[in-house]
C-alpha cells in the first residue's frame, strides 16, 4: 500500500503485530452494536461520544466521506490551567464531585512526518498500543498504556490505571486514592451486570518512559453481550474523566477550555471473535503546520495547581520525545 493511501497503522502489543488500513476504507461509525463481532476493523471514538466517530474496515467505503466533524484549539496557558484546577477544587467543597481530570494541550511547529513518529512510538513502547490514524485534514499518533478491554473466547481483561509519578519518585496517598476510585468504578460496573466473580491482581506499577502509573488488572468470564455492555459503560473512565463520572463529565464540558476531540477517547480493533480497545492517551494531533500534544491530570480536593501543571508537563515531555 502506498504511503498516500494509508488510512491507519496500528501496533498491537500482543502479538506484536502492525496492521494497516486503506484511506479509502474510512466510514462514519454510529452504532457499536451494528459492528460488534460482525465487522473487522479499527474504531476511533472521541472523548465526547455525541461527536462523530470513525471506522476503518477491510474493504473500500462505497460512499466516501465528504466532510469531517473536527475541532480546533488555541494553546492553553499555565495560568488558565491552574485556574481550572482551583475551580475544580472549589466545586468539590460544595458538591459530590470527588475527582475531575483536567486536560491541556501544547503546540509545536510541525516539521515531522506522522508515520515516522508512529514508527518511533512502536520502537520505544513495545508493550503499548500504538497507532497512526489519518482523519482527512488531520492525523493522530499515539501510544496508549491503558487497556480498556480485551475480549476473546468468553474471557475479558480490563485494567484500572491512575496516578502518575516519575520513575524515581514514590507514590503518595493522593495517587493511591485516584487509583482506588478507578477500581471502585470498574467493580461497580461489574456488579451492575451481575458479575461477582473475577480475578483481581495486586497493585502494580506500570512504566511509560520516565513516568509510572498505578495499575490493577481484572480478568473475568462473561458473555459477548456483557462484554459489549462494558465497552459502552466503561468510557470515559475515571482515569480520564473523574467521579462521579456524569458530574465530572459535565464539569469538563462546562469549564475545560480546549476541545479534547479524540484525546481520552477510545481506539482499538474489532474482529469477528475478539475486541481489543484502549483509552486514547499519550497522543498528538498533526494539523496543517502544527502538532498539538495532549495530557491531563486527576484533580482531587488535595491537589496543588502547580503540581498538577507539572504532572501534565511530565506526560507531554514523554510523548514529545517521539519527535526527537
Amino acid at each position: 500500500m502506498e504511503l498516500d493511501n494509508i488510512g491507519a497503522l496500528i501496533y498491537l502489543p500482543h502479538p506484536k503485530k502492525i496492521e494497516q488500513y486503506s484511506a479509502q476504507s474510512i466510514e462514519y461509525f454510529d452504532s457499536l452494536e451494528t459492528y460488534w463481532m460482525k465487522k473487522e476493523g479499527l474504531v476511533f471514538y472521541p472523548f465526547d461520544h455525541s461527536k462523530q466517530a470513525y471506522f476503518f474496515g477491510d474493504t473500500p467505503n462505497p460512499k466516501p466521506i465528504q466532510s469531517f466533524d473536527l475541532t480546533k484549539n488555541e494553546p492553553l496557558s499555565k495560568e488558565e490551567y491552574e485556574t481550572s484546577v482551583f475551580m475544580a477544587k472549589n466545586a468539590m467543597e460544595s458538591s459530590p464531585l470527588k475527582k475531575v481530570v483536567l486536560a491541556r494541550n501544547k503546540f509545536i511547529v510541525r516539521n515531522h512526518d506522522p508515520i515516522e513518529v508512529f514508527q518511533n512510538a512502536v520502537k520505544k513502547y513495545t508493550t503499548n498500543f500504538g497507532y497512526y490514524i489519518n482523519i482527512g485534514p488531520e492525523q493522530w499518533v499515539g501510544a496508549s498504556p491503558e487497556l480498556l478491554i480485551h475480549y476473546e473466547d468468553g474471557i475479558l481483561n480490563t485494567v484500572a490505571l491512575a496516578g502518575t509519578r516519575l520513575i524515581n519518585e514514590k507514590f503518595t496517598p493522593k495517587e493511591e486514592q485516584e487509583q482506588q476510585l478507578v477500581c471502585d468504578f470498574i467493580e461497580d460496573k461489574l456488579k451492575a451486570l451481575g458479575i461477582e466473580h473475577y480475578q483481581k491482581s495486586d497493585l502494580e506499577e506500570e512504566l511509560f518512559g520516565e513516568i509510572k502509573h498505578l495499575k490493577t488488572s481484572y480478568t473475568l468470564a462473561c458473555s459477548s453481550n456483557d462484554a459489549l455492555k462494558l465497552v459502552k459503560e466503561l468510557p470515559p473512565t475515571p482515569a480520564v474523566c473523574g467521579l462521579p463520572r456524569d458530574r465530572s463529565f459535565d464539569f469538563i464540558q462546562d469549564f475545560e477550555t480546549i476541545q479534547r476531540s479524540f484525546y481520552a477517547g477510545v481506539t482499538g480493533v474489532l474482529k469477528k471473535n475478539s475486541a481489543t480497545f484502549f483509552v486514547n492517551l499519550r497522543c498528538m494531533r498533526f494539523h496543517e503546520k502544527s502538532i498539538e500534544l495532549f495530557a491531563g491530570a486527576g484533580i482531587t480536593k488535595d491537589s496543588d495547581p502547580k503540581e498538577e501543571w507539572e504532572e501534565t508537563e511530565k506526560k507531554i515531555a514523554v510523548i514529545q520525545q517521539l519527535l526527537s
